[in-house]
């Protein structure tokens, strides 16, 4: 498969690195060296790569990344990451904290309904919409019950002279 084809097949593209790194797995521990990083992936090459489908841990600087590794050749292999990075932190060398937020939940502090409304006016204009809508539908129903109670007045009086006229 050419080096073209292998490209389009990526979710996302790859950075190339040149940073130097420690690799933990069953065989213990050594130097490997990180050739592209992606915000989910590394390639790394070294002497003796780890098997495909096993659990790695590649520490770099003062981050520790745990993936596993996707696939492995003569002395090169892929590591799919747990966590997503930060892919200018890895190839800086790890030196600052590498992983990045989960979700953007987890990234700021969640701030609740009423500063969701007024920070976003689209919603803010979608809930006074159905404020609207609701204060619509609530003034017609008070009306058609007006209207049905009037309607039924009369026959509440003919309902009442003729319990008042039975002996």
């Amino acid at each position: 498969m050419s080096l073209a084809a292998l490209q389009e097949d990526r979710i996302e593209p790859r950075v190339r690195a040149m940073v130097r790194a420690r690799l933990r797995d069953a065989e213990g521990e050594r130097d490997v060296c990180l050739i592209d990083v992606s915000t989910r992936g590394i390639l790394a090459t070294t002497a003796r790569p780890p098997q495909a489908k096993e659990f790695v841990e590649i520490t770099m600087g003062c981050n520790s990344l745990v993936g596993q590794v996707k696939w492995s050749g003569e002395r090169r292999f892929g590591v799919e990451l747990r966590e997503r990075v930060s892919v200018a932190a890895v190839v800086e060398g790890g030196k600052d904290k590498v992983t990045l937020a989960s979700s953007v939940g987890m990234a700021r502090p969640r701030q609740g309904l009423w500063h969701a409304l007024v920070s976003n006016p689209r919603v803010l204009g979608h809930a006074m919409q159905l404020g609207g809508v609701l204060l619509v539908l609530l003034a017609a129903a008070w009306i058609a019950a007006e209207l049905v109670s009037s309607g039924l007045e009369p026959m509440q009086d003919a309902v009442l002279v003729m319990n008042a006229s039975a002996p």
